[in-house]
């Protein structure tokens, strides 16, 4: 594989928490296909901490500047909403490959103007969504398919005390994007919001395939968990997420259980960040698109802005 040098663009405590120890765990155990080449905040000292930390080699408070010296491979951008479609779009123009966070903007608009640069520059670029690299829901996918065909798929968000507005488009969207790469694409959907209850809902989507799904958003119930089951004629498949604090993998067949772990994992692998860095650096030292696109996660965003009562322009 091709040596890959990645720059960071934010040094904020999701970066923290989720893609620096990833890409440092990379960089590390692969001196040989990936370098840390230089991370770029605003506030030089965080920028300054995080090379220590994480080993990256030079630091910027300045993206252009850094991209000028450094020539990087890729950048990883993990920016506040507000900032991500604008520096996306400047990214590709530039024919820099990259990784942005969801929902990748304020507003639908802004985002299908990344979609139409992506497509016009034709920049190698992908989305940050975990939940489709969880090794859990990974693995339950994998076997669930070995056995036959999806004909029902529940999913639910828990939350304690989650009461900002746009939870819905900000943070259960990950629930909307998982169901799509848990069972494809999704015809149609109808939602059923609890009354009196900040963003409490219920939503039944059909997908393409036939299959039905569940989705229930509880942002303020007292508890923090997320749960995907996934069922089919003499099986079903049990997968609390990463995020949730004891991940679990349980598969039935024939009623009998076969599948039980809770793995001990770091978070920055069990919410898939790890293996998401995985496939950025592959993609790009492999010459392939990587994976999901933001062509590929459009339709999560749409669907979840289009169901966030915070959201009415949509």
């Amino acid at each position: 594989m091709k040596r890959i040098r990645l720059a960071l663009i934010g040094a904020g405590s999701h970066c923290r928490g989720n893609h620096a120890p990833a890409m440092a765990k990379y960089a590390h155990e692969h001196p040989d296909q990936m370098e840390l080449a230089a991370v770029c905040d605003i506030q030089r000292e965080k920028a300054t901490e995080f090379a220590e930390t994480f080993g990256f080699r030079a630091v910027y408070t300045d993206h252009l500047e850094m991209i000028e010296k450094e020539r990087p491979d890729g950048c990883v951008c993990v920016m506040p909403i507000g900032l991500t479609a604008s520096l996306a779009i400047d990214l590709m123009k530039r024919n820099m490959p990259v990784t942005v966070e969801k929902p990748m903007g304020d507003s639908l608009e802004q985002i299908l103007e990344i979609v139409k640069t992506a497509e016009e520059t034709g920049t190698p670029n992908m989305v940050s969504v975990n939940r489709r690299f969880d090794p859990l829901i990974r693995r339950g996918l994998r076997w669930a398919k070995e056995q036959g065909n999806l004909r029902y798929v529940r999913a639910s968000i828990l939350r304690h005390n989650r009461r900002e507005a746009t939870f819905v488009s900000g943070t259960a969207f990950h629930c909307i994007d998982a169901l799509r790469g848990i069972g494809g694409n999704i015809s149609t959907y109808e939602s059923y919001l609890h009354e009196g209850r900040p963003n409490w809902m219920h939503v039944v989507f059909n997908y393409e395939s036939g299959a039905i799904a569940s989705l229930d958003i509880l942002p303020t119930d007292g508890s923090v968990e997320e749960r995907y089951e996934m069922f089919g004629d003499g099986f079903r498949v049990d997968v609390c997420a990463g995020v949730s604090p004891y991940p679990s993998l349980r598969c039935w067949k024939e009623n009998n259980l076969i599948i039980d772990e809770q793995p001990q994992e770091k978070m920055f692998i069990s919410v898939g960040a790890y293996a998401e860095t995985v496939e950025f650096v592959t993609a790009l030292a492999e010459n392939h698109p990587p994976y999901p696109s933001v062509a590929e996660v459009y339709p999560s965003v749409e669907i979840a802005f289009k169901l966030d009562p915070d959201k009415p322009e949509c």
